[in-house]
């Protein structure tokens, strides 16, 4: 009880005066340190209590393995895991569920696979997990192989598993798949809702994911906080800047949801991208709470699309307080000054994160071939097939020059003669990612990249062109959204 209500020494106290302790104040005690962020001492306790002689039983290894994983101690985790005799299907899901939420998905996904050869059966919890694992690596071809499982282990008419292959298909690029999921769904509930309007706003489908959010609403389906970040997004994403301050305004008077951040953030996303920057500046101005890092984000990242100076060092220097670990708003900060021209500027302020030892976090693109992924960084000849990558590229580039394509050395954040611009700007890792593909995934198939940072403008570009000459869909899921590409152009309509 104490340890539930958050008096985690209280809670120490009464265990320690107890004069007989069985298996379940021994486990209270321990879920009870997990609860309250408590992971070294819930670890600690766990031995102990081994030490005295008491036996685990399967409570015990459950909270322990959560106590771990909450708190980001995956390898301790990973070491009581080993240590257990007999795992059941609970002590598995315990240790995926941990890597998956500590963003270790390949490692998550290696060991649903031991236990599946460890003859484990896997229940609805277990492939939740692995779904949102796969999700994460948007791994599309695995996410089938489990859709597969799904099937075979009789869970498809599952709520909880369904929104999850709902997410994965969404989140992998797919939301052909996804809405097939969906509507062979026997019962949907919010969750799903969320996760299909989610999908399809970040698959840069704004208009369609607001007529879902309409259909949800005629289903009599009360929509929750998670519903209007989704549906404020997909407004953001395509500009809808009239119908997302009527969503915004509706949360609190149609369905009694107060905006959070989250909701302010969505908002100050939709306002700047549209170039609304002062109207978006006083809107988080006039939030009920502080102005949050996300809030602030928004806006510079507003402020570097539209190349306004003057809100964008504002917004930088707070989030220089906020964040000061992050490279981020020093990045965007010097990008504007980049392509202002101000070259004296970008170098003070990459003179500025050696000083705060502030290291920008580098592009990677990765794709996924024969279940394999492959990962590229700017300029990168790593890779054993890199000569004919670099050989393809040229070529393309060529063709590309001959129908129309102009570099975009406004996106070369150097300041260095434009021949050396141009060469910078023609081996970043999406292009290189690109090209793979091209080479290794046969034809017919969308060639599908992840990008942990947000896409170049060039890029961009570059993509569209790509897909009109060699007449492939090419999909990229960068840190903000998806852009499918496809006969030169770009599901977003340039509007990111």
């Amino acid at each position: 009880m104490y340890a539930k209500s958050g008096f985690i020494e209280v809670a120490r106290q009464v265990f320690d005066r107890m004069l007989e302790r069985n298996v379940v104040s021994w486990n209270a005690m321990i879920t009870g340190y997990g609860l309250n962020g408590y992971g070294d001492d819930a670890l600690k306790l766990f031995y102990q209590m081994r030490e005295m002689g008491v036996n685990p039983d399967g409570v015990t290894v459950i909270s322990v393995l959560s106590a771990c994983a909450k708190n980001g101690m995956v390898e301790d985790a990973q070491n009581v895991f080993d240590k257990v005799p007999q795992r059941n299907v609970c002590s598995w899901n315990a240790m995926i569920a941990g890597y998956t939420q500590n963003r270790h998905c390949g490692k998550a996904l290696k060991l649903f696979s031991q236990m599946r050869q460890a003859c484990v059966k896997s229940d609805e919890v277990t492939f939740a997990s692995v779904l949102t694992a796969c999700a994460s690596l948007a791994v599309l071809n695995q996410g089938k192989q489990l859709h597969g499982l799904v099937i075979h282990s009789g869970y498809e008419g599952s709520v909880f598993v369904g929104s999850a292959l709902v997410d994965t298909y969404s989140k992998c690029g797919s939301t052909e798949d996804a809405k097939q999921v969906f509507e062979k769904m026997p019962e949907r509930n919010v969750v799903s809702w969320n996760a299909l309007i989610a999908g399809y706003a970040h698959n840069g489908l704004g208009k369609v994911a607001v007529q879902l959010f309409e259909e949800m609403l005629r289903a009599e389906t009360m929509p929750n906080h998670i519903t209007y970040v989704s549906v404020l997004s997909a407004c953001s994403h395509v500009g809808l800047v009239d119908q997302g301050r009527q969503y915004f305004n509706s949360m609190n008077h149609d369905h009694r949801i107060v905006p959070n951040a989250e909701h302010y953030t969505c908002m100050i996303d939709l306002l700047g991208r549209a170039g609304k920057l002062n109207e978006a500046e006083n809107l988080m101005n006039s939030a009920p709470f502080q102005p949050n890092a996300s809030m602030w984000g928004a806006l510079l990242g507003a402020c570097r699309i539209h190349g306004n100076l003057e809100v964008g060092k504002r917004a930088a220097e707070c989030l220089f307080e906020l964040e000061p670990e992050s490279s981020g708003p020093y990045v965007l900060l010097s990008n504007i000054y980049a392509a202002a021209g101000r070259w004296v500027d970008v170098a003070n302020i990459r003179n500025l994160m050696r000083e705060r030892g502030v290291k920008k976090e580098p592009g990677c693109s990765w794709v996924e071939v024969k279940n394999v992924v492959h990962d590229f960084v700017v300029d990168d000849w790593s890779h054993p097939q890199a000569e004919l990558i670099y050989a393809k590229l040229e070529s393309l580039i060529e063709q590309m020059k001959h129908i129309g394509y102009v570099p975009d050395i406004s996106f070369a954040l150097h300041d260095v003669e434009e021949d050396h611009k141009i060469q910078s700007l023609s081996y970043h890792s999406e292009k290189l990612a690109i090209v793979f593909g091209l080479l290794n995934i046969p034809n017919g198939t969308p060639i599908r990249i992840i990008k942990n940072l947000r896409v170049c403008g060039d890029c961009h570009t570059a993509a569209k062109f790509i897909s009109k000459i060699v007449e492939r869909e090419i999909i990229i899921r960068d840190a903000n959204r998806f852009h499918h590409f496809k006969n030169g152009l770009c599901s977003c309509g340039d509007y990111w």
